[in-house]
């Protein structure tokens, strides 16, 4: 809904240290395509670049079955760091990064979650549409 931010896209860095075997296994083909249909273009976001850091080795596994699904804009555009942050901080200004990613910036995202909670209804009818078109 906000023109600038749609335009822009945004950057995502995504810490997924936490992932394991009970994420992967809850994951079927319905989710897999639903999270690439996420990330082409069923949700009216574009994705600038998405930082993956601190991935286990099984997060491989995901994302190798998500990959397929992927145009080529949006696989070019996922960047695998591992535990190099300083990889990330070329990527990413390290001021808009928390003291946790090797930052030096304030982490406030209030707003947005606040933002982001009001909007629900309207993220679940675009999961509802994505999961709707692969499911079709």
């Amino acid at each position: 809904r906000e023109v600038k931010t749609q335009i822009a896209g945004v950057t995502v860095v995504s810490d997924v240290s936490g992932f394991g075997f009970k994420h992967i296994r809850v994951i079927g083909l319905d989710q897999i395509r639903c999270i690439a249909a996420f990330m082409t273009g069923s949700f009216p976001l574009w994705f600038n670049k998405i930082h993956v850091i601190n991935h286990p080795r099984l997060f491989n596994v995901l994302f190798n079955m998500i990959k397929p699904f992927l145009n080529d804009r949006v696989r070019d555009n996922i960047v695998f760091h591992g535990n190099d942050l300083s990889s990330l901080h070329q990527e990413v200004c390290p001021e808009l990064l928390p003291g946790d990613l090797g930052g030096s910036g304030e982490l406030d995202n209030t707003a947005v979650v606040a933002a982001a909670k009001k909007m629900d209804n309207h993220f679940k009818e675009h999961v509802e549409r994505a999961l709707a078109t692969v499911q079709g």
